[in-house]
């Protein structure tokens, strides 16, 4: 009976044995992509420091580090920063209704280019997460 449970238990859904490092590595290029081309994400982009309109590198890669242990990968963020605290990390700058919907149009632009094949019920699995962790950023 035990070995039928273990058959026909459902697995978790963990999004980055999905992705790996290098669908997460494209997810986030395809992210910042987007928001750095895409006048419809005019105010996300600019609640960023800018070089030259690009978002720093150091910054796409703390992206990918959080990215990697909230999708069940390895904790890098972590490991490198502490504590992600996501709400308190964003509190020096304005993020309204407004950018959390631009952040979150981003994301699924970016998850639509991604060339990782996802499954539908499983994209909607990773958007929902995405809104409910915009939500908490949200301070204004």
């Amino acid at each position: 009976m035990k070995l039928l449970q273990k058959i026909f238990t459902p697995r978790p859904f963990i999004p980055y044995q999905i992705f790996k490092e290098n669908g997460l590595r494209e997810l986030v290029e395809n992210f910042y992509n987007v928001m750095e081309t895409d006048p419809q994400a005019k105010d996300c982009l600019d609640v960023h420091e800018l070089v030259d309109g690009k978002v720093e590198d150091h910054v796409k890669e703390k992206l990918f580090d959080f990215l990697s242990g909230w999708m069940g990968g390895p904790q890098l963020f972590m490991k490198k920063h502490g504590p992600p605290r996501m709400r308190a990390r964003h509190m020096h700058v304005k993020i309204s209704e407004k950018e959390k919907e631009q952040w979150l149009y981003c994301m699924e632009k970016a998850l639509s280019k991604s060339s990782v094949k996802i499954k539908q019920k499983h994209k909607k699995i990773i958007y929902d997460s995405f809104t409910a962790l915009a939500m908490r950023i949200q301070n204004t």
